[in-house]
């Protein structure tokens, strides 16, 4: 669901109290008022399996909600704002926020959560919902004060920065970057890539010619302004800058997170396996961005 298409948008966010997802609360917080939107935190509970018997007055629901009220005015301050919600569901994580993310214009969270294994950048909660969820959604890591990193603050100024490769799921993104640039009056940088096993296939009908390096970048440079222009002309007062460089993917997109606002991206892209549900672009680049990643889903999944 595209963020442009209401008037306040619905904003959810998973919380279960991790540093992450702490994160992903705050950055949620920034990201709806800018949007003047409305946002729900989300976190989930379940019966503990084992031995232990349980003290008859304990409600592992209530204790969640107790524990969601608590973390949220930690966050957003007390009283609450009347634009927030929260909720605690009993269930899996991914398939409540999945859930969710039928109705939300955008879905946000923490790039890890509790449960899993240490050491790993991309948790299985935030890869099930960026492979499947309805809306966009928006990976956040957690603040490194030791870093220069963007992380989760929506105060860079950078510009939001969109990988395109010319696929369809390419063009989705686009549409979501340039809705939301135009939302929050930033500007916004259009990334394409080339690679050696991959020269672009106009290069290919030159024959006796081999082009420099800067002929192949400057002619990719020049597809994806003219393939982007129909999108592009559609918000004339958002600045759009488009970049070409010889390098893979998502190499390109995570050197652009230094400085970016943000990462979008589509779920997938050109190359890759046809049935995988999440690209490998999008999954690098949700592991390891230096400031949130949106992945965007393919027409048919919105």
């Amino acid at each position: 669901m595209d963020t442009s298409s209401r008037t306040n948008p619905l904003i959810v966010v998973g919380v279960d109290g991790s540093n992450p997802s702490l994160a992903a609360l705050e950055f949620a917080s920034e990201y709806t008022q800018k949007l003047n939107g409305r946002l729900r935190a989300v976190s989930t509970w379940d019966i503990p399996i084992g031995d232990a018997a349980l003290p008859l007055s304990w409600s592992p629901g209530e204790n969640a909600e107790q524990e969601l009220g608590r973390v949220s005015r930690e966050v957003l301050g007390d009283p609450l704002p009347d634009w927030y919600e929260f909720t605690a569901r009993e269930g899996s994580a991914a398939r409540t926020l999945l859930d969710e993310s039928r109705s939300a214009d955008v879905l946000i969270v923490g790039s890890r959560g509790h449960g899993g294994f240490v050491g790993l950048l991309l948790g299985s909660v935030s890869s099930q919902c960026a492979a499947h969820s309805s809306c966009a959604v928006i990976v956040v890591h957690p603040t490194d004060n030791t870093s220069t990193d963007n992380t989760s603050s929506m105060s860079s100024a950078g510009p939001i920065v969109v990988g395109h490769d010319g696929s369809a799921d390419a063009d989705e993104a686009l549409k979501w970057a340039l809705a939301t640039a135009a939302m929050l009056d930033t500007q916004l940088e259009v990334v394409r890539t080339w690679s050696i096993d991959h020269i672009p296939p106009q290069f290919t009908e030159e024959h006796g010619y081999v082009p420099s390096f800067e002929e192949v970048t400057a002619r990719v440079h020049r597809d994806l302004v003219a393939g982007t222009h129909r999108l592009t002309e559609g918000h004339p007062n958002v600045e759009v800058t488009f970049r070409a460089a010889l390098s893979q993917p998502a190499e390109a997109l995570i050197e652009s997170s230094k400085h970016a606002r943000m990462i979008v991206v589509g779920s997938r892209g050109r190359g890759g396996f046809a049935g995988l549900v999440l690209g490998s672009v999008s999954t690098t680049c949700a592991a390891h961005a230096h400031c949130p990643v949106v992945v965007v889903p393919g027409a048919s999944r919105a």
